[in-house]
């Protein structure tokens, strides 16, 4: 039996000894593409190539094995995973492909000659697709492969028409291998052939020739570097060689599928419900710890969406089994002792993913118990109201607020002899991935200007970029553009636009760092710089307005940035290299960058951590990378090629894209990274930092902002002026502002507890006319009083009172309302020998909804919230209609 590992290295050496240069792996989070949550096949990381957006190219084929990822969007058929042969949320895609190189003849002869003679199918196990109008493929498959007309199979565009991988980039034609599994794996049609939707016939290599470049309008211009994108699973190729009769049964899979049998303690084949909830659990661990381990974690947009949703969906599967302790992260170990030699990066911090797998597993069995109770009660109220359908809307607010499984949904109704709107389900679903899709760095890009920027590259070549070492430069206009993205050949005093020159000294937004400012100037004309942004390109878009003069295109300017603002931009990034080196020293290594901002006013640096840090925690990072300034250690910038940078330990920071040399910023031995950003000489140059704050932007995720220089120097400054002044006014020194604020917080709350009691005395006094302001419903007395800054504890004791005096037959409703934060507390008390009739959980809540809260308790006491007291009396109001249409 071939293992899954050689088929790995076959593959590639097979491709190797064609000409082939070896890619590694990219990210399953897509650098530079908006389009895309996750790669999702192997032609991800080249599509800049076919467009012909990377000149000169730095190799014409390539052979990868590439980790992607399909639960979210185009492509993905979640629901099926684990039922099937063909699907999965994570798999490894084997490609080689071509750019501008080879084409459909060597890609199909060598695709035949690696499965016939390599691995060795048998021949007569083997069928092809090709799409219909593709007689090029055709020819060659059956003149000179050789395969008879009964093998090849002509299908559509639905099968055999690939990509974009996302909305824009290469598509074309297909032509697909086919292995035949055995005539009982299927359907059992007479149309049952090649692309029938059974078992039968299992579709495991997929050649598509890219011959289009899809535009976001949806038309398609011919391909700069047309070529050759296959993709191979190799979950597909173990499952035929291994000669198992699924991908869970191989190499691959199979131990995990084992261990978390062994864990649940069942069976696994002992029926088809358990085969299938265990492939899914199989499935979704190997896809949880690689998403996981590139920094994304559980939340409720984006990528994290995702996340969240394959996780739940796991151990949804193995609640349906009957095991109801978190388990997911036990698992872990499993994937990385499979595939952590040849994914290094999951070996990284496998104690942090098991605790933010295990923490969410924690939480989504607490929400499960909460939906429970939740559709409960939604179903009790559409039989109420007499119809026989759920609304999609509450559907949909179980799945999203509450993470409940539709189909749980669907079958907890049925068993009550109720329906769910499906229909109006899917329409919130797919709103809420619009908004998700739109929610993430990067959607907002030049896509208006794609075609423009195109013309200009072909016409005069990218902007080169000289702001690394100098600040100002002689450069050529070659394009004008207004606002709306129209190409003009002039502009004058007091036009808004956007220029791009030849070369530049501006540095555009990217990798967090804001885009530069400053002039561009030619004689007495003058065109002020407010932003700097670089397309996916490399073209530098220089957008301002004319202060005096005209410019033209063709113009030969000064370009020149604004000098203190980029020193105090590149003081800002030279600390955030820092500050992440301070964390992973002081917090822990499994800190990843997740997002950036570097100004010329602060910092912010986005992380993985599950916890707030602790105020020892930052104290010590600050420390450290004031400590690092004080060294005034040398600032390298180095350009190297991208594998060397990644064995001398260089991290490559979130959602940034890189080429095959890149350029790297060595800071001693304390700090190593990726990045195209500007920095300074000598950490010295910083001069002071300081942490401003730390906080939670998601859930796994903490944002620190920092300053750095003189606005650092502004903040110490303000807080040493406001210690100065306390001091003063406490007539204290400032080693005792500590305790002197306790003293007097202490004071504070004694005095509000004696003046509650005089509160309480005064209220008693009043218990006579509150009950006097009762009104009555069919001979029940209905109290309701509002009062101002009371405890809830005050309230409790004044409707208890109220109670002792009137006995039976009577209705509480008292309102607290705190006039600092607007806020309302409800208290609800009912006589025991109504409370049957008049629950005071029920009215409490009536009361609580009218005033935007919520609440709940007994029968007898109850209390709520909310956050309207202007609303109050209309509540009232309604609780006294409600009381009499209870009691009617």
């Amino acid at each position: 039996m071939i293992s899954s590992k050689e088929l790995r290295r076959i593959f590639v050496e097979f491709f190797k000894e064609r000409g082939h240069q070896h890619v590694p792996s990219s990210p399953l989070i897509p650098p530079d593409d908006p389009t895309l949550l996750f790669t999702s096949a192997g032609m991800v990381q080249f599509k800049p190539l076919w467009a012909g957006m990377v000149d000169p190219l730095p190799y014409r084929r390539a052979v990868t094995v590439q980790t992607c990822f399909r639960a979210g969007g185009k492509g993905s058929d979640l629901e099926n995973v684990g039922k099937t042969l063909r699907h999965l949320t994570f798999f490894e895609m084997l490609g080689n492909f071509s750019f501008g190189d080879y084409f459909k003849r060597e890609a199909i002869q060598w695709a035949w000659e690696f499965v016939t003679q390599v691995v060795k199918m048998p021949r007569e196990r083997l069928y092809v697709s090709v799409h219909y109008e593709d007689e090029e493929a055709y020819k060659i498959w059956n003149e000179e492969i050789g395969l008879s007309s009964d093998r090849i199979v002509a299908l559509g565009d639905e099968a055999n028409f690939w990509g974009p991988a996302g909305e824009t980039g290469a598509c074309g034609p297909c032509s697909e291998i086919y292995f035949d599994m055995g005539e009982e794996r299927s359907c059992g049609k007479p149309t049952c052939t090649v692309g029938c939707d059974c078992e039968r016939y299992l579709e495991f290599w997929n050649m598509v020739f890219p011959q289009f470049d899809q535009q976001p309008d949806g038309t398609r211009l011919p391909l700069k570097n047309r070529g050759i994108d296959t993709g191979m699973g190799l979950e597909r190729l173990a499952c035929i060689v291994q000669n198992k009769p699924t991908l869970y049964e191989t190499d691959l899979l199979y131990p995990l599928v084992s261990s978390a049998s062994e864990l649940i303690g069942v069976n696994y084949k002992r029926d088809l419900e358990t085969t299938l909830s265990m492939n899914v659990v199989a499935d979704h661990i190997r896809g949880l710890v690689f998403v996981l381990s590139e920094g994304v974690v559980p939340s409720n947009e984006g990528r994290g969406y995702v996340l969240r949703r394959v996780l739940r969906r796991a151990v949804r599967h193995y609640k349906k089994l009957g095991y109801d302790e978190p388990c997911l992260y036990r698992l872990v170990d499993v994937v990385i002792d499979i595939m952590g030699d040849e994914y290094p990066q999951i070996k990284s911090h496998p104690e942090q993913v098991k605790k933010v797998i295990r923490l969410e597993e924690e939480r989504f069995h607490r929400t499960l118990s909460q939906g429970i109770e939740l559709l409960n009660k939604i179903i009790e109220d559409v039989k109420k109201s007499g119809e026989k359908v759920i609304d999609g809307k509450e559907v949909f607010r179980l799945y999203d607020t509450y993470g409940f499984p539709v189909d749980l949904t669907l079958e907890i109704a049925a068993e009550e002899g109720v329906d769910i709107d499906r229909a109006g389900f899917e329409r919130c679903l797919a709103e809420q991935k619009r908004i998700a899709r739109a929610s993430w760095k990067g959607a907002q890009t030049f896509e208006k200007l794609e075609t423009q920027l195109k013309d200009i590259i072909q016409e005069y070549g990218r902007t080169r970029f000289v702001g690394y070492g100098q600040l100002e430069t002689r450069a050529n206009i070659v394009a004008i553009l207004d606002l709306q993205d129209h190409r003009l050949t002039t502009i004058e005093k007091g036009k808004e636009a956007r220029l791009v020159l030849d070369e530049s000294p501006f540095y555009g937004e990217a990798g967090g760092q804001v885009g530069d400012t400053g002039r561009i100037y030619l004689n007495e004309s003058i065109f002020e710089v407010k932003d700097t942004q670089r397309t996916p390109g490399n073209i530098f878009i220089h957008t301002g307005v004319v202060r005096e003069g005209k410019f033209k295109v063709g113009d030969i300017v000064n370009a020149e940035v604004d000098r203190d603002r980029r020193l105090a931009i590149m003081r800002h990034h030279t600390a955030t290299h820092l500050l992440q080196g301070a964390l992973k020293r002081i917090v822990g290594s499994h800190i990843t960058q997740s997002g950036s901002l570097v100004h010329p006013e602060y910092l912010r640096f986005d992380f993985t951590h599950i916890e707030p840090l602790s105020s020892e925690q930052i104290y010590e990072v600050e420390r450290m990378v004031n400590q690092k300034i004080m060294e005034d250690i040398p600032v390298e910038a180095m350009e190297l090629p991208i594998e060397e940078a990644k064995k001398l330990g260089a991290i490559a920071p979130f959602g940034e894209k890189y080429g095959t040399i890149v350029r790297v910023i060595k800071i001693g031995e304390f700090s190593m990274e990726f990045c195209g950003g500007t920095h300074l000489d000598r950490t010295g140059q910083i001069g002071f930092f300081k942490i401003i704050s730390e906080s939670s932007i998601a859930t796994g995720i903490r944002r620190i902002e920092a300053k750095a220089g003189l606005p650092a120097f502004e903040e110490f400054h303000k807080a040493t002026s406001t210690i100065a002044e306390l001091s003063a006014r406490l007539s204290v020194p400032p080693e005792q502002l500590i305790s002197q604020v306790e003293a007097l917080l202490s004071a504070r709350k004694e005095l509000k507890k004696e003046i509650q009691k005089l509160h309480q005395q005064a209220l008693l006094t009043q218990i006579d006319d509150i009950i006097a302001s009762a009104q009555s419903v069919n001979n029940v007395k209905i109290v309701t009083y509002k009062l101002y800054d009371v405890q809830t504890e005050a309230l409790r004791n004044l409707a208890d009172s109220i109670k002792s005096k009137v006995k039976n037959n009577v209705v509480i409703m008292l309102a607290g309302v705190d006039k600092e934060s607007n806020k309302v507390q409800l208290i609800c008390s009912v006589s025991a020998d109504i409370a049957d009739k008049l629950p005071a959980n029920k009215l409490v809540n009536e009361v609580a909804k009218q005033i935007g809260g919520g609440g709940g308790g007994r029968a007898q006491m109850a209390q709520a919230g909310g956050k309207h007291p202007e609303k109050l009396d209309d509540a009232f109001q309604l609780l006294r209609q409600s009381i009499a249409e209870l009691l009617s």
